[in-house]
């Protein structure tokens, strides 16, 4: 009978070890599935800002055509005001400045207005990036004293008056 005890205890220490190694496995599987995951989602975020960085684009340039076509057709007329300026030959050929209220396509995008605000934050980035690339001037002591020498002439001239 000690036979049999003894496989017992063997196919218990196997089975044991077995259930180690299984446990592993998942683990080492649900890490791959995150590492993928996530080199994913890094993959579409990277993908969304090109997106939303070119919808910004396509909307400033409608931006900038609307206002030229707004702007070469005011005296004569266009699509937004109508062409009775063009079918009319009145003297009277003042201009009339457009409004943003004659922005008929740029304010009828849902994202104009998200991407004016996104195209404005690039910008002032970009100006303050090219900010911190000119090396500030150092003033000195003489600086100073030229300053004061100007302010003083133009103070001296004003107690003439």
């Amino acid at each position: 009978m000690p036979d049999v005890t003894s496989r017992k205890d063997n196919t218990s220490s196997t089975s044991n070890s077995s259930s180690i190694a299984t446990a592993s496995e998942p683990t080492q599987v649900t890490r791959q599935k995150y590492d993928e995951t996530k080199a994913e989602l890094q993959a579409l975020l990277n993908r969304k800002k090109q997106v939303d960085s070119n919808l910004i684009n396509l909307e400033h340039s409608i931006y900038l055509f609307e206002g030229s076509y707004l702007e070469d057709t005011q005296s004569n007329g266009n699509i937004i005001r109508g062409f009775d300026g063009y079918l009319t030959n009145r003297g009277d050929k003042r201009k009339q400045k457009f409004t943003e209220l004659d922005r008929l396509f740029s304010l009828s995008s849902s994202t104009y207005q998200k991407a004016l605000a996104l195209k404005e934050d690039q910008d002032s980035s970009q100006d303050d990036r090219s900010l911190k690339k000119r090396k500030p001037k150092l003033t000195t002591g003489g600086d100073v004293q030229r300053k004061k020498k100007r302010l003083g002439s133009v103070q001296a001239t004003d107690d003439d008056d």
